[in-house]
């Protein structure tokens, strides 16, 4: 059975509001003690999987996790997870410019949501025993409701990772329900007023005022060896913290 992480739970309920001058300034911290609910979560290790999905073998990385609701109230459940990797080089910044392809990158994996269903039952196969109730990412987007017999466990999917990757991190949003609203030192107010969109245009401004930043489970891990044998490789866990992102 894979080994879980554990975070512990608080309760709660606060907005936070900044105000913040335009000059350069350091990066908000969530409070050291907890200023609103937060759910309990226990995850496994990162794990490869590879499935023929009809095109040819695929390999993807997957983490289980189960949260609980140890707060006094129901909570939407509504988790926000991104994986964000490094791929390393000995290339000079001098001469990055001239061989991008050698160039350090940071890259930026959303979660899979939408969960090919070939994928998700090889996944649930492999687990029925020690996870029998395990459902699928958009069936994890819920009412939670109170206490350890109503803990839902889900699976969080990625696409596989390029070899040269040496370190990476899951940042898991949804668990708190503690945020603090930072005004944006790059706002231009002239590109606002001129580009003002449409009443019924949702997508998020490319321009925004202010950013709204939640408190955000950060798991790192690294990957030991090199570009040949990375890929069999089991991710290190590092330390768990929070965040705001």
């Amino acid at each position: 059975m894979t080994m879980m992480r554990k975070q512990g739970i608080f309760c709660g309920a606060m907005l936070l509001g900044l105000t913040l001058g335009p000059a350069a300034q350091a990066a908000p911290e969530p409070s050291p003690i907890p200023t609103s609910w937060e759910l309990s979560i226990a995850t496994s290790l990162p794990m490869r999987i590879q499935v023929d999905l009809g095109s040819g073998p695929k390999t993807f990385w997957y983490v289980l996790y189960t949260v609980t609701n140890n707060t006094d109230q129901d909570i939407d459940f509504d988790p926000e997870i991104v994986r964000v990797s490094e791929i390393e080089s000995e290339v000079p910044a001098d001469k990055a410019a001239a061989m991008p392809d050698l160039a350090p990158k940071i890259m930026v994996d959303p979660a899979i949501v939408g969960v090919h269903p070939k994928l998700f039952a090889a996944i649930k196969k492999r687990h029925a025993k020690t996870h029998p109730f395990l459902v699928t990412p958009i069936k994890a987007i819920t009412r939670l409701r109170q206490g350890k017999d109503n803990a839902l466990t889900s699976v969080i999917v990625f696409p596989d990772l390029d070899p040269r990757i040496s370190k990476f991190t899951i940042y898991f949003g949804g668990l708190s329900g503690e945020r603090v609203i930072q005004r944006n030192p790059a706002y231009n107010a002239t590109l606002a007023a001129a580009k003002k969109k449409p009443a019924d245009d949702t997508r998020e401004p490319s321009n925004p005022k202010f950013f709204v930043l939640r408190k955000t489970l950060a798991m790192p891990y690294t990957l030991p060896g090199d570009v040949n044998t990375r890929r069999y490789a089991t991710p290190a866990p590092g330390r768990l913290e929070w965040v705001m992102r």
